[in-house]
């Protein structure tokens, strides 16, 4: 069916720049993060000065911000496509092995490694990899009524390789990695029995690892202490996370009746920022715990955003996060295949599952562990990560042609491929 030529000169000046709602949430992120960045660095402000944490982190949004310029410009025809994410996916699993023995020590852990002066973090980049190849697996093997059983093991066995891997930098980006690949076979359709089967394995395998691990981990005393630079040895994980456990009993009436040492002191100024906030907060630049509360700026920051702007500005906040996952639901609704409604709902489970970790870290809804809250929290692989997440999602939404009055949406170039498997839009419908 011919749209109207009025329609079409709207859909095409929509289609031009990208979702509008998508970067609306976007810069409102980017501006909060510039805000509480500044705000939450004042304990680098002695070694850095005034301005150099901030600078730093304006640079770093900088470098984000080229990414995802970058990214909205490719086309995301699967020939094209493919190799880039393949060869991504390859890079992110040498850096992954590569840190295990050769890693920067942070937080009691091999977590980063150094690449022409700049420290990136791999299991950053599992995330976005595993995003990437489940997306593009799920969409290969798509069948009438869900998914082939080959598609949904070769995507299982994905998300295990990554989570193994970044298992020792941390539990949570496991967990993590098993919730976005969960949430994206709910929403590309995997029948329920194969769905049970892969959260049972899931389970099974998370439970065995944890065991072996704790019986064959003795690199340290496992303390949990909180580390103020990255030259510091490596630590027990597995005792770590024990400590941290045992610990999550608390409540908001006991936590501050234990001494505030540095195994008690993350949940005890969490608790004082959150406290001190109230209903409205203490404006920005007002914070009291930010000089207090350690890593403020990064795994702490929402901590510091509801001290300032209150538990107004942390809902409202929340409810950003949310807004995306939404936007992206809506977008992929109009597509007419799988692999694009994949990837931009991927990219928005990745980026809303990440915040609402470190948001329920923050609140003490489960244990302590260290996770940036997504394009705020200081820390540059993370932002660079998410500003690509955010090109895909702007470029599946740029380069798409509406048609007709049912606002399908296509990805331009997309059609001839043998290979992909076209959805009706009521199908993709019942999927989401």
């Amino acid at each position: 069916m011919e749209t109207r030529s009025g329609n079409t000169d709207k859909v095409k000046a929509h289609n031009r720049y990208g979702d509008p709602w998508i970067w609306g949430v976007y810069c409102t992120l980017c501006l909060v993060s510039v805000v509480e960045a500044f705000s939450a660095s004042i304990q680098q402000v002695g070694t850095a000065g005034l301005y150099g944490p901030i600078s730093k982190h304006i640079i770093t949004l900088l470098i984000g911000v080229a990414a995802l310029f970058v990214t909205q410009l490719v086309s995301f025809k699967r020939k094209v496509f493919t190799w880039s994410i393949i060869g991504f996916a390859v890079i992110t699993l040498v850096a992954l092995v590569y840190v295990m023995e050769h890693g920067q020590v942070i937080n009691g852990a091999m977590r980063s490694l150094s690449f022409f002066g700049f420290s990136v973090q791999p299991a950053e980049l599992a995330k976005l990899a595993t995003v990437l190849l489940v997306a593009f697996i799920m969409s290969r093997y798509q069948e009438p009524g869900g998914v082939r059983n080959i598609g949904v093991v070769l995507s299982a066995f994905v998300v295990l390789l990554f989570g193994g891997l970044t298992y020792k930098q941390g539990f949570t980006n496991t967990a993590i990695l098993m919730s976005i690949s969960l949430s994206m076979m709910l929403i590309g359709g995997v029948q329920v029995k194969k769905f049970v089967v892969v959260l049972l394995v899931y389970g099974v395998v998370a439970a065995g690892y944890m065991s072996w691990s704790k019986g064959g981990d003795d690199s340290g005393s496992g303390d949990d202490v909180v580390a103020e630079n990255v030259d510091e040895k490596v630590i027990s994980r597995s005792t770590t996370r024990e400590n941290r456990i045992a610990r999550f009993d608390w409540n908001e009436d006991t936590c501050l009746e234990h001494p505030l040492t540095d195994m008690y002191k993350q949940e005890q100024y969490a608790y004082m920022a959150r406290a001190h906030g109230g209903f409205w907060g203490v404006f920005p630049g007002n914070s009291r715990e930010s000089s207090r509360l350690p890593l403020a700026f990064s795994d702490y920051i929402y901590s510091i955003i509801i001290e300032e702007m209150g538990l107004f500005g942390g809902i409202a906040l929340l409810a950003f996060y949310l807004a995306l996952l939404a936007r992206a639901g809506r977008i992929a609704r109009r597509c007419t295949r799988a692999f694009p409604a994949l990837l931009v709902l991927g990219m928005a489970v990745m980026i809303t599952i990440q915040a609402l970790s470190h948001i329920a870290i923050n609140c003490g809804m489960v244990p302590v562990s260290g996770q940036p809250l997504p394009l705020i929290s200081a820390g540059g692989s993370s932002i660079v990560v998410i500003n690509i997440a955010f090109g895909v999602m702007i470029g599946v939404s740029k380069y798409a042609t509406q048609r007709g009055d049912n606002g399908r949406i296509e990805l331009v170039g997309s059609g001839g491929d043998d290979r992909s498997r076209v959805l009706q839009a009521k199908n993709l419908t019942q999927v989401n």
